[in-house]
């Protein structure tokens, strides 16, 4: 499954010229909360992107975990987010001259790591992820944006899949010439 989705990032990259003419590059940083059905956890969440058009766009995320958390068991067990990484398309939809909401498909790859008594194992998170969200636009450059991803993880360990809250500021460069 990683070697499709690679070939896939690799595809759209390569196509990535030809939709670059009237395109415009972004970057946003923030705060995620991924929530298992045991834990939730906080991560640093940085995103870059290139909005082909007004409504089509494609983003590269990565995130990484600010702590390890409690997991709701008697043994004390905590988790925490090693790293994720999640190639997206991404359609937007203007509703007001500022703000947008948004729609994303991709997929993502990611360790957990788990602790208990001083020993530690690494639980992938790979899978389909799809999510919906909106920003604001303070300014031309300047933003805020929320969103909503829920992870297909193909991992039995995460049958109930996890659920991805995000704030993040963003920045627009503009469009490119």
């Amino acid at each position: 499954m990683k070697k499709t989705a690679f070939t896939a990032i690799l595809a759209s990259l390569a196509l990535a010229p030809v939709a670059v003419a009237d395109s415009e590059l972004y970057v946003n940083g923030g705060v995620s909360v991924f929530d298992t059905d045991e834990a939730t956890i906080n991560a640093l969440n940085m995103r870059g992107g290139l909005n082909f058009n007004e409504i089509m766009g494609a983003e590269f995320e990565a995130a990484f975990g600010l702590g390890a958390e409690d997991l709701d068991s008697p043994e004390g067990a905590q988790i925490e987010v090693e790293n994720q990484f999640s190639g997206f398309f991404v359609g937007r939809y203007p509703v007001l001259s500022r703000v947008d909401v948004l729609g994303r498909v991709g997929y993502t790859t990611g360790e957990l790591q788990v602790s208990n008594s001083g020993v530690s194992t690494d639980a992938e998170i790979d899978g389909f992820a799809f999510g919906i969200g909106g920003e604001f636009m303070f300014t031309d450059s300047f933003g805020l944006r929320g969103d909503y991803t829920r992870i297909e993880a193909d991992d039995d360990q995460f049958d109930g899949g996890i659920n991805v809250i995000a704030i993040v500021g963003v920045f627009k460069f503009g469009e490119l010439r």
